[in-house]
């Protein structure tokens, strides 16, 4: 799922109980474009953070105190808006001596109005580990951080089934961008509001091994209806205990090729089998997330797998999990470097996947040229633990070149002007005038004037093509090495016209003509089609604010 937006809400849910004082709250927001302007708005006392004129890979670092965090279960104001004019992403981090739990703030645009909530009962989940507990103060239920994504009063309903099977529904209205938390033991099934929320998942203190607990957060998504099977691969390093289920229908879960279990309810624990294993498959689309002392990690389908990721660390234990096909391993980057050599891929049997954990800087991309890959940010590693999520992903589709930010497209201006003013107007908004060279470039412009506003049959505009005045040859403006000359033509029958009727070439831009050429006079008004080349991600400065 695409992690970048214009707009984003969050808040930081209690971490380790609000009696430890010396916690780690902070936002991450990396910028895409040049010249981004990002507003943090903090909901409580209205205080409104902007900076604006920031690079392209360029990492805002938020520091936040500890009185941000929300433990109480009441309607709160905590809430934080981050905005920008540009496309950006949001990571939310919490900590504490040297552990950290980060999630991905998804942006507003993937968020939803229902949500299925995992029946997670917190006393059960632990006696099934058979830890050693020191404290029976961590035996706190789970809790629903609910988040109002409008700037309008939103009706909430909270579903819930009871230990009898009993439903009852509580409704409550919640402010513009309020929110509320809830604790929940297993009974809170769903969450269905009128407008769009943000939903988390957490826990203060989740038992892990050796006497400590740990943070979690997790945010929830809207379920996906439909039939179609998922797929999820997982590596042996997350030694995960239970496997939490969530769907809107009944379904066949399946551990490796035979041990296949029905799933009637919302949401079911499952053991895992194995030292887990390496593949589970579904019949439908559902959630799927690993539960272990410690953690719950949401699992990546491999049709969600992605071209590139953006990965943001926190020192000083941390890396990456690389899942990738196991015949094109060597071709996984890290920025703009192959993997070192010393890496080591652990195939995993039986799916033609392989995984690696990977070093990286605090700040980072991993992408494949031509491959989709999966890849979760580890947080810390030590004896038998791993913390993490699912990093950050930016495009889906593998690009030669690195980490896509923008697509290479075509762009039509706003107003009526001359050739050559469009060809200024082109430079200065764009990259280049356009230049159609081959079919598969008139298909792509036909495809872009489609998704833009509607034209009628008589709209035309100008393209970088015109005549030689001694010549009259026709040749390509350019702006960079690209050839001049004209190997490929497109006119409309009975064109190009005689030199004394036009200088300049214009393309028709309604779809069911096919972008086909005319001449015209250079001083006529036509919009000018613009081409912008393709934008990749490149880290440039950290900026603590």
């Amino acid at each position: 799922m695409d992690s970048r937006g214009t707009s984003f809400i969050t808040a930081f849910p209690e971490n380790i109980a609000v009696y430890y004082k010396k916690t780690i709250n902070l936002l991450k927001i990396t910028t895409l474009h040049p010249n981004t302007t990002v507003n943090v708005t903090y909901m409580a006392n209205g205080t409104v953070n902007t900076t604006a004129c920031i690079k392209n890979g360029t990492i805002l670092i938020v520091n936040l105190a500890k009185n941000v965090e929300e433990h109480q279960f009441v309607s709160s104001n905590k809430s934080f808006r981050i905005t920008s004019d540009k496309n950006i992403t949001v990571l939310s981090v919490s900590g504490w001596q040297g552990r950290f739990q980060s999630h991905v703030v998804q942006p507003e645009q993937h968020l939803g109005t229902v949500y299925q909530v995992p029946a997670l009962n917190y006393t059960k989940i632990i006696a099934s580990f058979s830890l050693s507990v020191t404290s029976a103060v961590r035996f706190l239920p789970f809790r629903l951080m609910i988040i109002n994504a409008v700037d309008r009063n939103n009706s909430v309903t909270i579903e819930q089934v009871d230990e009898r099977g009993q439903s009852q529904a509580d409704r409550i209205t919640l402010g513009p961008y309020k929110l509320i938390q809830i604790e929940i033991n297993g009974t809170v099934r769903e969450i269905n509001a009128k407008d769009k929320v943000a939903v988390l998942l957490t826990h203060p203190c989740f038992d892990g091994i050796n006497c400590f607990c740990n943070m979690v957060v997790n945010q929830l998504k809207p379920p996906v209806f439909g039939k179609t099977p998922a797929t999820f691969l997982v590596p042996s390093i997350f030694s995960a205990k239970q496997l939490l289920v969530t769907t809107n229908q009944s379904c066949n879960v399946c551990q490796g090729l035979t041990n296949c279990v029905l799933v009637q309810n919302s949401t079911d624990i499952l053991p895992l089998l194995g030292n887990p294993p390496s593949l589970i498959s579904t019949t439908v689309h559902v959630s799927l997330r690993l539960i272990s002392p410690g953690l719950i990690l949401d699992l990546i389908p491999t049709s969600m797998f992605s071209g590139c990721y953006l990965l943001g660390f926190n020192p000083p234990a941390n890396g990456a999990l690389v899942i990738a096909n196991t015949s094109s391993t060597n071709g996984v980057r890290i920025n703009d470097q192959p993997l070192p050599s010393n890496i080591i891929w652990n195939v995993m049997i039986g799916t033609g996947y392989s995984w690696a954990l990977v070093e990286a800087q605090q700040i980072g991309t991993i992408w494949h040229p031509t491959s989709k890959i999966g890849v979760y940010m580890i947080e810390r590693l030590e004896l038998n633990s791993i913390y993490g999520s699912p990093a950050m992903a930016i495009n889906m589709n593998p690009d030669g070149n690195g980490c896509v930010v923008t697509p290479e497209m075509f762009v039509l201006g706003e107003d009526e002007m001359s050739w050559f003013m469009s060809r200024e107007y082109c430079l200065k908004n764009g990259d280049q005038f356009a230049r159609i060279v081959a079919k598969n470039t008139v298909n792509m412009i036909v495809l872009n004037m489609t998704l833009q506003e509607p034209t009628t049959s008589s709209s035309e505009g100008w393209i970088s093509l015109r005549r030689n005045l001694l010549t009259t040859e026709w040749y390509w403006k350019n702006e960079d090495d690209f050839p001049s000359t004209v190997s490929f033509t497109y006119w409309q029958r009975g064109q190009p016209d005689k030199p004394e009727k036009g200088l300049c070439a214009s393309a028709s831009l309604y779809p069911s003509n096919k972008l086909k050429w005319k001449s015209a006079r250079c001083c006529s008004k036509k919009k000018p089609v613009c081409y912008r080349t393709t934008k990749y991600l490149t880290y440039s400065d950290t900026v603590i604010l």
